[in-house]
Formats: structure tokens, sequence, C-alpha cells
């Protein structure tokens, strides 16, 4: 390797330029803007590689690198502490220069030993008051000039605008954190006032018949007449087990807003034969046909998801047509930077000016006599679904069936 000429694009030829060209660097995406910010001081001192490294338990770690052509330095690449030249600079807690390894106090360094590094001058980097790491330059030639005091205290000010880079991506992801915890939480105050509101609606009818069923039992067995009460117990038993699902599916709701989200990569193909399996009474009861597609992987719960999926398929096999087989299709892509998978049937289809109301919780559009269910269904396929970051929709023709399209994030 050997040291680089200044860029005859690069802007700086003095110590203000160079501030200039890294203050108009100081917007956009964290590793674009370290990684520009490097190019143009390593330019300025004539010198290699910059690098911005964090160290922690003895490891010191690439964060952030500029470096020639078809040199091996990457993100993330580790080294032992001691076998860095920022080992030296840790310990002087301080800057270090130097400009010429073989002839200094150094020469015996791991480092020099190794990769034969000539110059370097190096800075310590705090970030909330610890110890980050360093933020260093670095070539195989010796300088040709000494390092100036000048120089030392222009590296100081360039750890500064490091720091407060890092400082401020740190602050904006924490606020960032914040923001989509305060929107957690406004959903779930929201959900809690729906659960609260329908919950009282769809728990009355139960309870009210129950109360009525008990004081018909209790005057059909004061008449003596033990087929009736036979008849009203077995109402009775109905109803509570009514109210028993139902609270169920709000138990479900609520850990679908609870659980974990990690960020594994699933394959949602397995997540949909899991699901298949467990419908496979169902699906074979209705005389079902169920088509699945290639799909692709997203980070995430593989319990919820599957979850998503079996109540996809089971309200597409339970809402079909009369005298017509279910048919369903689950098909998966990637796109825009996300993943889309569709979950289609031909089934007896939904009034467009219902398709929004299908995902509210405890929301039923026909009666309990011609399709059973709870109404928390879809309710938990939104709430997943979103919480992995994406989106659920719905298109339908009344008569001929429903598609119901998830996006999916595809980073954590």
């Amino acid at each position: 390797m050997s040291s680089q000429d200044k860029d005859a694009d690069t802007p700086e030829e003095n110590p203000v330029d160079l501030l200039l060209a890294m203050s108009a660097n100081s917007t956009g995406d964290l590793a674009d803007v370290l990684e520009r910010g490097l190019a143009h001081a390593a330019a300025f001192f004539g010198l290699d590689f910059g690098i911005v490294s964090r160290v922690t338990g003895g490891r010191y770690v690439i964060e952030h690198v500029h470096q020639p052509d078809g040199q091996g330095l990457g993100v993330g690449q580790e080294f032992p502490v001691g076998e860095t030249y920022c080992a030296i600079t840790l310990e002087a807690d301080d800057v270090v220069s130097i400009d010429e390894m073989r002839s200094s106090q150094h020469s015996g360094h791991p480092c020099y030993e190794k990769f034969q590094l000539e110059s370097y001058i190096g800075v310590p980097l705090r970030v909330g008051g610890e110890v980050h790491g360093t933020l260093s330059f670095f070539a195989s030639d010796a300088r040709p000039q000494q390092w100036s005091e000048s120089d030392r205290q222009l590296v100081l000010v360039l750890a500064r605008w490091v720091e407060g880079t890092i400082s401020q991506e740190s602050l904006r992801q924490r606020l960032s954190s914040t923001l989509r915890a305060n929107h957690e939480l406004i959903e779930r105050n929201a959900d809690l006032e729906s659960f609260a509101r329908h919950a009282s609606h769809d728990l009355q009818a139960p309870l009210q018949n129950v109360t009525a069923l008990v004081g018909i039992l209790a005057e059909d067995l004061e008449d003596g007449d033990l087929e009736r009460a036979a008849e009203d117990s077995r109402l009775i038993g109905g109803e509570v087990a009514r109210m028993s699902d139902l609270v169920q599916a709000l138990l479900a709701l609520a850990r679908s807003g609870r659980a974990e989200i990690g960020d594994d990569l699933i394959q949602l193909e397995d997540c949909v034969n899991k699901a298949l399996d467990s419908l496979q009474p169902t699906i074979e009861a209705a005389g079902a046909e169920i088509v699945v597609g290639d799909l692709p992987s997203a980070p995430g719960s593989d319990q919820l998801l599957t979850q998503v999926f079996q109540n996809l398929v089971e309200n597409a096999v339970k809402f079909s047509r009369a005298g017509v087989a279910p048919h369903v299709e689950v098909l998966g892509r990637p796109v825009d930077g996300a993943v889309e998978v569709t979950v289609s049937d031909n089934g007896i289809g939904i009034d467009p000016e219902k398709l929004e109301l299908i995902f509210e919780p405890l929301t039923r559009l026909h009666a309990v006599s011609d399709h059973a269910g709870s109404g928390i269904g879809l309710a938990i396929v939104r709430k997943v679904v979103r919480r992995h970051g994406g989106d659920v929709s719905v298109r339908s023709t009344p008569g001929e069936g429903s598609t119901f399209r998830l996006t999916l994030r595809t980073k954590g």
C-alpha cells in the first residue's frame, strides 16, 4: 500500500476548507456521512486509511472505514486491541501521532510487525461520557512532513465532529424508538377502549340469555318437566361455551399485541404449512383445495405469523359459496424492499362498503347461526402484521371471492 495523493476534486486545501467540507457533509445516513468525512480527512492528511472504531471487551471493531480500492478492511472486522496502534492511543488518552514507526519507540509494536504501517495519527472517541473507540488515519509510507501541533489539534476537532455525529444518530434512534413505543401505546389504549365497548355488548347477550334460561330451568324443574329442563341445561351450556370462546379470543388478541417480535428470518412457507396442519380436519370436511406457491422469508415471530395464516385460510374455507368447493391460493413475492403475500379465495366475498369493518375486533358481518366465530380473527391478523412493520388490505367481489394482501418488512 502507498500513500494516496490528494484527489484533485477534494475541495479542502487548508484546515478551514476541511472543516467546511465536513460540516456540509453532516446530513444523511450515518455510514455515508462518516465514510465521506473520513475520505475528506484522509485526503487532507495525505494518508490512505481512515477508521472509526469501537473498542469493547478487548476487541477493536471497525465501524466505518475509508480505504483505497482493493484493500481488505471491512465494517465489522475485529482485531485484538493490543494488535492495533489504537492501543497506544487509548493508553495515552490523547492524540498520538507517529511520522515513521520504524524509527519510533513503538517500532516493536505487533501492529507494525504484522502490517508495516509507518505513519499514524489517532485520538480516543467518547460518546455519552464513555470511551467509544478511536478515530485514526494511517498509511504504509512514512509521512514526509512531521505531524504538527496544528495537525493534532485538527484531529481533536474532527474527533468532536465524529462524536457529535454518532451521538446525534443515537439520539435519533432513541427518539424513533420512543415514538414507536408511544404509537404502540396509543394503539393499545384504543384497543382497550374498543374491547371494553365491544366486549360489554357481546358478553351481555349470552349473559342475558343465561339469566333467562336459568329462570326457565327453575320453573321447569318446579313443574317436574325433566325433558324441558334438560333442554334448558343444554342451551345454558351453549351460551356459557359462547362466552368462553369470546374470552379466549380476546385473550388471543391481547397476546398478539404483547408477544416479542424478533429479527430472525422466518420461512413463511413453514408458517403456512403449520397452519394447514392445524386446519386439516376443517379443510378435509369442506373438500377445500389449498395451493401454496414459493414464499419468501421475513423477520419476525414464527408463532404469530403462523396464527396469521391459520386465521386467513380458516376464514377462506369457512366463508365459501354453497355448492362450490373452496379454493384458496397463498402466493408471495419480494417487492419494493418488502415481502408481499396474498391469500385469495373463491368464497362469498365481502360488501365493498364493509371492507374496513372486518378488521375491527368483535365485528361480524354474518349471523352466528350462518357462520360461527368470535369476530376476532382478522383483528389479530392486522395487529400481528402491523407489529411486523407491515400492513394488510383486502379487495373483494361479492359472490366471487376475496384477496387479502399482506406486506412485511425485510429488515430488522
